[in-house]
């Protein structure tokens, strides 16, 4: 993946979430980025381990002490998943010792490969500063909405409609599967 280190805005919206979901992420400890002149900066790796704890929380609804010792175990076994590129990693927890361990996989080569396409847009996100907008932004935006015009060519507007009521759908249906293991 690339190096180019994004601050936690751009960072969010990389990793498609809100900047307060990844900054609460970081100030409980689960994920720990760079920190340079009061700003935290995320590296791809940083994004990764982000990614897999945002799709732990959202998944299992855990606290966030559970989380943070899930994400201590997948940080030290990161390190002998750099020579292989698994389909899935699998986190066993055993909430008390009379229960049997919860299996729990998560897509982690599925996961690398949308952060990698992302990560090509990173050029939408800029880091812009808050409060006033600065000058020549509207003839700027407007710009930007004429080459995203282009690119897209001739699209009539049911075409749209559709496209946008098919992710809207798409978002609302939960994909559950259930599979036995021996």
């Amino acid at each position: 993946m690339q190096t180019r280190e994004l601050k936690l805005k751009q960072a969010s919206a990389i990793l498609q979430m809100q900047p307060k979901e990844l900054q609460n992420l970081v100030q409980f400890g689960v994920v720990r980025p760079k920190r340079r002149k009061g700003s935290y900066l995320f590296d791809a790796d940083t994004l990764l381990l982000a990614k897999v704890a945002f799709c732990l929380k959202e998944s299992l609804g855990t606290r966030t002490s559970i989380l943070c010792k899930l994400m201590e175990a997948f940080f030290a076994y990161q390190e002998k998943l750099k020579s292989g590129n698994p389909e899935y990693v699998v986190f066993g927890c055993r909430f008390s010792a009379e229960e049997k361990p919860l299996k729990i996989a998560v897509p982690l080569r599925a996961l690398g490969e949308q952060l990698r396409q992302r990560l090509l847009q990173v050029a939408l996100y800029r880091d812009l500063p808050r409060g006033r907008k600065r000058r020549g932004w509207r003839r700027e935006f407007l710009n930007s909405l004429t080459q995203a015009a282009k690119e897209i060519g001739e699209i009539s507007e049911a075409e749209v409609l559709r496209t946008v009521r098919a992710h809207r759908k798409e978002k609302r249906a939960a994909e559950i599967t259930v599979a036995a293991e021996d």
